[in-house]
């Protein structure tokens, strides 16, 4: 793991463009400190909802996450630790977790209590919500329990060397008191109430939302919690006129990262601080299994020996990416070793591949079809707010045809992609990019396992099941590793889905107004809660 370690390190160090970079979390905590003031955030789409315990909107997300904090949070380093828990600690085998919580509150002054915690567990299980049945399925609930108010004990059915760094770092506590009665959690609406630095105060869909400061939250500052008392998130219709936002001092600072054309805009105004790190996800397309078509093997390897990686990061993303050439994201040194590849680029090779499999072109449109008929078109569902995305599109669009295969684009809101392809699962083909994907020796369960929320595509393998759910309890890390490689061997053969690039992410945080602003690896960005509580009035 050490190397592993070292090669985080070495993406995610922060790079700072301006002058005013190069700060640490605590630079602007102490004795200089201000408190109150409203902070502006500009967010590049509308968020789905605060009920982020049943949806997977990344935007949504960084909203929450200063609302309801994971318990475990990422350092500098790319390294898990316990953010708002005191200790976890397990026994030998991984069966049996012990998990103490700090001490929080709800913004009505009522603690969160272990009850809470482990209710969340067993409420989510239940209800086979969210990524509850990834992080907390393996829990036996009669034989776990709560030893204090804030301690949790959770009894495992089989080891899990991962258990906490994944459940406490994905999944936010959900209050007893009001969840306990809500029959049908995907529909409820979430009141806002928050244990961590803030509430939500109003949440006004497809415009902003405003959060108060929680006048209880104790975990920052010496006990004096966050040093802003109101953020208010707007929302725009795409990164430009988020960017234009923060240009016209409308907004402090943009919650997404940006694209190299944004960033050429604003890097020569000393005021704003731009940093970027290396991210722990990767962009993906996804084959569903919905399509009659896309259930041919030979279809799929051939769309993915269509994907030119080197024209996508150079080109549509300006260099600002790592090709992602095996099914591992090339930040985990020690899980790419093997180096076990996706099918390589090249056009001729796809053609052949569907020709050979009986897919032929029979009236010169350009397009082959099946024996029976169908023709090789599909519609790519995307987000049309996310950065470099019709560039990236364009390239796709172009290569794919040169096998003979149509690709019609479909860029959506993010409410619409969140209904037709991760809830929905009604589409052929989708592009996104995951934020995170973290502890992959363990973890890929969540992204491909069968009826896992994540596997939108519906690719269901017992084959892929049995590995990963062997990865999964496998306390030796060597042999996890032999592991891995089985899976990613079976990967690259089956192809659910092609991976394609590993972003560089960049942010712009106004320093007119405010200081403090500093980045770490992850989703949230400038937004996440433990570096966000220290950001403060000049």
């Amino acid at each position: 793991m050490k190397k592993f370690l070292a090669l985080v390190l070495s993406l995610c160090l922060v790079l700072s463009l301006a002058a005013c970079g190069g700060k640490t979390a605590d630079d602007d905590t102490g004795e200089g400190s201000k408190t109150g003031g409203t902070i502006q955030v500009g967010l590049n789409s509308a968020p789905v909802s605060m009920n982020i315990w049943c949806q997977n909107d990344l935007n949504s997300a960084t909203i929450m996450n200063l609302v309801c904090p994971n318990l475990v949070a990422i350092d500098d380093d790319g390294n898990k630790y316990d953010y708002l828990t005191e200790s976890s600690e397990s026994n030998e085998d991984c069966t049996v977790w012990t998990i103490k919580l700090k001490e929080l509150y709800w913004n009505d002054g009522t603690p969160v209590t272990s009850a809470d915690l482990l209710f969340t567990a067993k409420y989510g299980v239940e209800h086979h919500i969210g990524f509850f049945d990834s992080y907390y399925g393996l829990v036996d609930f009669e034989k776990s329990s709560c030893p204090d108010e804030r301690t949790v004990e959770f009894a495992l059915t089989s080891g899990n060397v991962n258990f906490w760094k994944g459940a406490g770092n994905w999944i936010p506590v959900m209050r007893e008191s009001e969840w306990s009665s809500v029959e049908e959690p995907t529909t409820y609406s979430y009141s806002g109430a928050g244990y961590g630095p803030y509430y939500i105060s109003e949440w006004v869909d497809g415009e902003y939302v405003t959060l108060k400061r929680n006048p209880y939250f104790t975990q920052a500052n010496d006990g004096a919690g966050a040093c802003i008392d109101e953020v208010v998130f707007r929302v725009y219709t795409d990164e430009n006129a988020m960017v234009l936002a923060l240009q016209n001092g409308e907004v402090d600072v943009c919650a997404n990262f940006l694209s190299a054309s944004s960033i050429s805009q604003l890097q020569s105004n000393s005021n704003y601080q731009i940093e970027s790190v290396g991210s722990l996800g990767y962009t993906l397309i996804t084959f569903s299994q919905t399509n009659e078509l896309l259930q041919d093997v030979n279809v799929r390897k051939a769309l993915a020996a269509s994907c030119d990686r080197e024209a996508l990061v150079n080109v549509a993303m300006s260099g600002a990416a790592t090709p992602m050439y095996t099914p591992i994201s090339p930040v985990y040194s020690d899980f790419t070793a093997s180096n076990i590849r996706q099918p390589e680029f090249d056009t001729a090779a796809a053609a052949s591949i569907l020709e050979n499999a009986g897919y032929v072109d029979t009236n010169g449109d350009g397009i082959r079809e099946s024996a029976d008929g169908k023709p090789l078109s599909f519609t790519i569902t995307y987000k049309g707010t996310m950065a470099n995305v019709d560039g990236i599109m364009s390239i796709l669009s172009s290569d794919f045809a040169k096998a003979g295969v149509e690709l019609k684009l479909q860029p959506v809101d993010a409410a619409t992609f969140s209904a037709n392809v991760t809830q929905g699962h009604k589409y052929d083909i989708s592009y996104s990019s995951w934020g995170t994907i973290d502890d992959v020796d363990t973890t890929l369960l969540t992204v491909f396992g069968i009826g896992q929320t994540l596997n939108f595509m519906e690719f269901n393998s017992q084959e892929q099941e049995d590995l990963l759910n062997a990865m999964q309890s496998e306390t030796d890390y060597n042999k996890r590793l032999e592991l891995l490689n089985q899976w990613q061997t079976w990967f690259v053969e089956n192809l659910p889905c092609c991976h394609l690039f590993v972003p560089n992410n960049t942010y712009a945080a106004d320093t007119t107004n405010f200081t403090g602003w500093h980045l770490s690896p992850g989703n949230s960005a400038f937004l996440a809660c433990a570096n966000f509580v220290n950001v403060h009035a000049k």
